[in-house]
């Protein structure tokens, strides 16, 4: 093995010469649930857009773990060096770090940026089968899950997927409560959010213009975090889209996200598409699974109980967060000088991005909910000063249609309930509605 390669492996293993692991302090809503994976025998993979902190949350585990294990039995690999990058390489970094640590307990092996590595699962698969103790925690960002590892690592890994930042850590990395109590929301509201109501509605703004990424949380640079976005995020994964996909086109990949940030939370269609770039719609639909495997885009299909028809229904779009939309357009680094519609597009976006499992629904009538999560539950987004009956149309009509009781009406300020004709709607806010899990959707 060769020097240069010894020398930045140490560098990266300060616990090797017995110091202190550094980490970032704040801890992202997805370490308690990585932590509790360590527990398990399978390898842990850990994937997500670039830079939403993923090398951070290794490195987070592992300050957690030098507390009880030796330093010689934790082992961090990056694969960002390019000399890295081969098989042979990979293999003897992993052998150097498991020759030296001590085999008699429980050891720790964190692998980053793993998919750069060429046939990583048959490395894998070889060094699971093969160690005993030893725990494998594998982080990649957009081509890890565009890899065959399935059946290669079939019953040996178990894949998290890390979203962007959300608003509730938003919030709660400035000091602030990140979760409302869905059992009594007015109350709770009263208590713990009213007095600190404009402190919310300032920070959401602000979330929307670069709250997806830890490392711009910080920053009021709006060059710098236009540049950050365009570089370090946009051309980054465009280059991993393209290296993925044949023939290799780079053009392909930036026209298409171009295209799902200036339409954002709005249907589109394949073929349509397809003709507008001069290219055939296999090959459009290739690129469009790309990004979305890739976590750029999120790609929803209509509400139906019949997945045959869901699949040959419309789909609707989402860029991953609302401030990749506002730099690819262009748009001014203030929400008060965009257009109401872009505005309402772009709290849609951030919306359904933080929703697991979600669709939107449209009947042959035209009839329109935005957002359906399991449940069901129907969620409609406008986000402006007053709401009216007209408003409501889409959500009374999913509500009769499917014999639900509640539907959710995501406003700029107001803070309501109405009932209906038997129906129950909810006006919320949408600063106080990204503080409510998922989960407590069918509670309120």
């Amino acid at each position: 093995m060769k020097e240069r390669h010894r020398r930045i492996l140490i560098k990266l293993n300060p616990q090797w010469r017995d110091e202190k692991i550094e980490a970032c302090e704040f801890r992202r809503d997805p370490y308690e649930i990585l932590s509790k994976g360590l527990n398990h025998p399978q390898i842990l993979g850990i994937v997500g857009l670039r830079r939403v902190g993923k090398t951070v949350l290794l490195k987070q585990m592992m300050r957690e773990l030098q507390r009880n294990v030796p330093g010689s039995n934790l082992g961090y690999i990056s694969f960002d060096d390019r000399d890295f990058q081969n098989y042979e390489t990979a293999d003897e970094l992993i052998d150097y770090f498991l020759t030296f640590s001590d085999p008699e307990h429980m050891r720790y092996m964190f692998l980053d940026e793993i998919q750069k590595v060429p046939h990583w699962p048959d490395l894998l698969k070889n060094i699971y089968d093969s160690e005993k103790r030893l725990k494998i925690i594998i982080s990649g960002s957009s081509s890890l899950e565009m890899k065959d590892h399935r059946e290669t690592l079939a019953g040996r890994i178990m894949i998290h997927n890390i979203p962007v930042f959300t608003f509730s850590e938003y919030v709660r990395y400035y000091g602030l409560p990140g979760r409302i109590n869905a059992n009594d929301l007015a109350r709770d509201y009263d208590l713990r959010f009213l007095l600190n109501k404009e402190r919310y509605r300032s920070l959401f703004e602000d979330y929307l213009l670069k709250g997806a990424f830890p490392e711009l949380l910080d920053s009021e640079d709006e060059e710098y975090i236009t540049q950050y976005i365009k570089e370090s995020i946009v051309e980054k994964v465009i280059a991993d889209v393209s290296r993925n996909v044949k023939p290799r086109r780079e053009d392909i990949a930036s026209d298409l996200l171009h295209i799902f940030s200036r339409n954002t939370a709005r249907l589109f269609d394949i073929t349509n598409i397809a003709n507008a770039l001069g290219i055939d719609r296999n090959l459009t639909s290739k690129y469009i699974n790309a990004l979305k495997n890739s976590f750029l885009i999120k790609v929803d299909y209509n509400y139906t109980k019949s997945a045959l028809k869901q699949a040959r229904t419309g789909k609707k779009s989402y860029i991953a967060h609302s401030c990749i939309s506002i730099v690819l357009m262009g748009y001014p680094q203030n929400i008060a000088l965009m257009e109401g519609s872009s505005v309402g597009y772009l709290v849609e976006t951030v919306i359904a991005n933080g929703l697991d499992h979600t669709n939107f629904w449209r009947s042959a009538q035209r009839y329109e909910v935005d957002i359906i999560v399991p449940g069901p539950v129907p969620i409609e987004v406008k986000y402006r000063e007053r709401t009216g009956k007209d408003d409501m149309r889409g959500l009374k009509k999913f509500m009769d249609t499917f014999k639900v009781a509640t539907g959710i009406l995501i406003t700029k300020d107001e803070f309501s309930e109405e009932h209906m004709d038997g129906k129950r709607i909810l006006r919320i806010p949408v600063w106080i509605f990204l503080l409510l899990p998922q989960d407590d959707l069918i509670k309120i």
